[in-house]
């Protein structure tokens, strides 16, 4: 798998952490396999793929915590700034994982700008994650 190339050094370090959220992503037990790493500027606070919670048979709408969860958990309250969100499918291609809106409002509460995400198998793309004063709900 390769994104397109970029000559901008932010943009290489950006790329890198894709591919780490592509990683993470691989690591994944559950059906559709998510992957997030949190950073603050190019250094990376945490990671995780997404993971099960509750049995599915129990509750199947709360049966995993999603990628972005699962590392807001790791990080801890440490500063983050953005967040780089992968899917794979089951041949490992990267596939669209844009934050879902519950999701957003966790990053925007963390302090997270802007999300970077896979929107397909050689394209990434960007979401800017307003202040969470300025969320509507």
């Amino acid at each position: 798998m390769s994104f397109v190339s970029v000559a901008h050094p932010a943009a290489r370090a950006e790329m890198n952490l894709i591919h780490l959220a592509i990683r993470q992503a691989t690591k994944s037990q559950c059906r559709h396999k998510m992957g997030a790493v949190l950073a603050a500027g190019s250094r990376v606070v945490a990671a995780s793929p997404n993971k099960y919670r509750n049995s599915p048979l129990i509750d199947h709408r709360n049966s995993t915590f999603h990628a972005e969860d699962a590392a807001l958990r790791r990080a801890r309250g440490a500063p983050v700034s953005m967040v780089f969100v992968a899917r794979v499918n089951a041949a490992f291609v990267p596939m669209l994982a844009r934050p879902c809106p519950g999701c957003v409002v966790k990053l925007a509460r963390a302090g997270v700008m802007r999300a970077y995400y896979t929107a397909g198998p050689t394209s990434v793309g960007m979401l800017e994650i307003p202040p969470i004063c300025q969320m509507a709900g």
